[in-house]
């Protein structure tokens, strides 16, 4: 053998020469089985309402939407804030907590109280009415019990205070599946707001004049909280009057007259 044989060899095999270790590729078409209770599924009486994988990407879906409180708050803020309120019965700011043998003064930001607290958001159809009209029954109903305010705008004879019943109406709904105390929900904030694409036309008058009518929609907005926040507002207010320095209504001086040189009157 020639011993520069192994340099003149071709380092490429063509591609007719194949490889003997290879398997050989065999193409087999996948059989479609069905299991005997799909065949037995009658697919006329399967609705919105019975079927269950519709139901479960639903659920699915709106659980991949919803805000989760861990992307927002640590764990240990959590862990932290629950402990308060089996203690205190509400949120108390600024206490100090027992964490793994260690003391913590936990204090939290509004913000992150605001997140951890019990609250309902509500928002309300498109409503043919004026920002004007919608602030003074928004005005009446402020900070009312929601049962309260359901009462006095059922009696009301302004046409928004029949949508913002119904408004309420559906946050007690949801505050039942959020299994919260319906008696204890109050209006923390309403507000109402422009909902946009209002319909213009002209308004024709005497002598060549006219004026343009639009016809305003508007929508309503609410955030309900539980009896917990307003236990915590109460207990932050008297806190501050306790810190507070009394108040000096008389000037701290001697009680011999000054001669200035302007009236006091």
């Amino acid at each position: 053998m020639n011993k520069f044989s192994i340099i003149t060899r071709p380092l490429f095999r063509s591609s007719s020469t194949k490889i003997d270790s290879e398997p050989p590729i065999t193409t087999t078409s996948k059989s479609t089985t069905t299991s005997s209770s799909e065949d037995n599924k009658d697919i006329s009486k399967i609705t919105p309402e019975n079927d269950e994988e519709l139901i479960e990407y639903h659920a699915k879906n709106a659980e991949s939407k919803q805000f989760k409180i861990e992307k927002y708050i640590h764990p240990l803020k959590l862990q932290l804030y629950n402990e308060n309120i089996s203690q205190f019965g509400f949120f108390k700011n600024g206490q100090i907590m027992n964490h793994n043998g260690k003391k913590l003064r936990f204090t939290l930001t509004p913000q992150e109280i605001d997140i951890l607290e019990p609250s309902i958001y509500l928002t309300s159809y498109r409503i043919k009415s004026s920002m004007k009209k919608a602030t003074i029954v928004n005005r009446m109903v402020r900070k009312f019990n929601v049962k309260l305010a359901i009462n006095q705008l059922h009696f009301n004879h302004k046409k928004i205070s029949t949508e913002l019943e119904q408004l309420l109406k559906r946050g007690l709904e949801q505050a039942k599946q959020l299994e919260l105390n319906e008696d204890e929900l109050y209006i923390d904030r309403i507000w109402v707001g422009s909902d946009g694409k209002w319909r213009k036309r002209l308004d024709p008058k005497g002598r060549g004049r006219m004026g343009i009518i639009a016809h305003r929609y508007v929508h309503l907005k609410c955030i309900l909280k539980t009896n917990q926040t307003k236990l915590r507002l109460d207990w932050e207010k008297q806190q501050k009057e306790l810190k507070s320095k009394p108040r000096m209504f008389l000037n701290d001086e001697p009680l011999n007259l000054k001669v200035r040189p302007w009236y006091r009157w």
